[in-house]
């Protein structure tokens, strides 16, 4: 891959008054040479591919918050959930292909040292911080899923043998997770990650699809399903529906963070990037809106999240199958989220000073926390307080508007850093941007209001 110089760089982020350390940070950050890097291939399948970052950005996006979209479609109505997720799903593209068009443009792989050009040290400590108790969050939720599909398997046993297999899944896990999150440091190993993620979130969908036709019922397109189904709701209630189910759907389809990582492993990115945007892009938005249609006919009374609530059901052969499928599609979205988080610290730290010693020190810790985390929740707590530990906590009241400033705004920002401010792209998504900017202030309200 060419490298390729940025002209405008230093008129328009003003680096003339940069310190030496951070004209260093940035050179080292964004040396990335694809040439001296290791290419590996699983299945046949080579990291610098173009199906390689296809893989990637389909597993960091497909997440556990797909299964509560049936349960939207149900509450706002057929029609009505529809034009949102079609409303998202475009201006979610648009700022990711922004992204891209930047991406390729300054060469720059890291989305937190792009906070730190664009904004400043200020920015990236925020989005730092920010990002960090979101995905941290998103790992405690999807660990403790795992955590209580394993505890379906000794339930009815003692409770002091109960602590006992606790600690032992912990530690073993708890290893697994460490190694997981250290063997995918280089990003070109991690799609072997995503194939499975891919193959399991599959078996998923084809389950749900199957589920929904077999529990077709002509009641689910009455008229009300369609335009109406809020009741006696008040209107600003049903306006609050409306808000939190967008800001659902940008959660789902949002893949802006670890999008610059991965498109920076292709060695034709010049050439291949809008492909990979579309086809990637594609992809999920398909295959989340079959989850929304026939997980919304998967059951006469459609739950909050599809199939969690089942969990500790007694199982057959195919609940236990499913039980072991979402366990590994679960477990093996880790490394994804975690990429994120060391993204952030390791732009915290800046490159120079970092070193894979610090990293190990991190993994250990942050990891270390989630798993106490999870242990006091489900033996100590008994799930009392569900997932309420202050990384969720901060996402069930602030995690709108961030994911709004990652998925919409950022991206804007750094595309008009190396455009014209007044090229038509830059003022579409200004104006995407606050729409969306407003959408995730109300669904702070939202959160402090219909979220206890």
């Amino acid at each position: 891959m060419e490298d390729v110089e940025i002209n405008k760089e230093i008129d328009i982020l003003d680096h003339e008054n940069s310190s030496d350390n951070n004209e260093n940070f940035i050179e080292e950050v964004y040396d990335y040479n694809l040439e001296k890097r290791e290419v590996i291939s699983y299945l046949y399948i080579k990291s610098n591919s173009s199906i390689s970052a296809i893989l990637n950005i389909c597993a960091a996006t497909f997440g556990a918050g797909c299964l509560t979209f049936p349960h939207f479609v149900d509450s706002i109505g057929i029609l009505n959930s529809l034009f949102v997720y079609i409303f998202v799903s475009i201006c979610c593209f648009y700022s990711c292909d922004l992204l891209r068009e930047f991406v390729v443009d300054a060469k720059y792989y890291s989305f937190s040292a792009m906070t730190e050009i664009v904004l400043g040290k200020k920015w990236l400590i925020v989005y730092a911080l920010s990002s960090s108790a979101f995905y941290l969050s998103g790992i405690i939720n999807y660990l403790n899923v795992c955590y209580s599909i394993f505890k379906t398997v000794y339930k009815n046993e003692e409770s002091y043998k109960k602590y006992i297999y606790g600690i032992l899944y912990i530690l073993i896990t708890y290893a697994l997770e460490v190694f997981l999150c250290l063997y995918t440091r280089n990003t070109q190993r991690i799609h072997l990650i995503s194939i499975l993620v891919i193959i399991t979130f599959s078996i998923f969908v084809l389950f749900i699809i199957i589920g929904g036709i077999k529990g077709f019922n002509s009641e689910k397109f009455e008229s009300e399903k369609f335009f109406n189904p809020f009741g006696d709701e008040s209107p600003n209630k049903i306006f609050f529906e409306f808000i939190n189910t967008a800001i659902m759907y940008i959660y789902g389809l949002a893949s802006h963070s670890t999008f610059p990582t991965f498109l920076g492993n292709v060695n034709t990115i010049s050439k291949s990037s809008k492909k990979i945007n579309i086809i990637s892009f594609g992809i999920i938005g398909l295959t989340y809106m079959l989850v929304s249609f026939f997980g919304y006919l998967f059951k006469k009374e459609v739950p909050e999240q599809l199939f969690l609530d089942r969990i500790n059901d007694e199982g057959d052969f195919i609940n236990i199958f499913l039980k072991i499928i979402v366990f590994i599609f679960l477990f093996c979205l880790i490394p994804h989220r975690y990429m994120i988080i060391r993204d952030a610290y390791t732009c915290l730290f800046g490159q120079i000073k970092f070193n894979n010693k610090i990293d190990l020190l991190f993994v250990i810790i942050c990891l270390f926390v989630v798993n106490l985390i999870i242990f006091l929740e489900n033996e100590v707590f008994n799930g009392e307080n569900g997932n309420y530990n202050i990384f969720s906590v901060f996402t069930n009241k602030f995690g709108g508007l961030l994911g709004t400033i990652i998925a919409f705004l950022l991206p804007v920002i750094n595309y008009a850093a190396i455009n014209e401010k007044t090229k038509v792209k830059v003022i579409i998504g200004y104006i995407i941007s606050c729409i969306f900017i407003v959408i995730g202030f109300i669904s702070v309200i939202y959160s402090f209001i219909f979220i206890s």
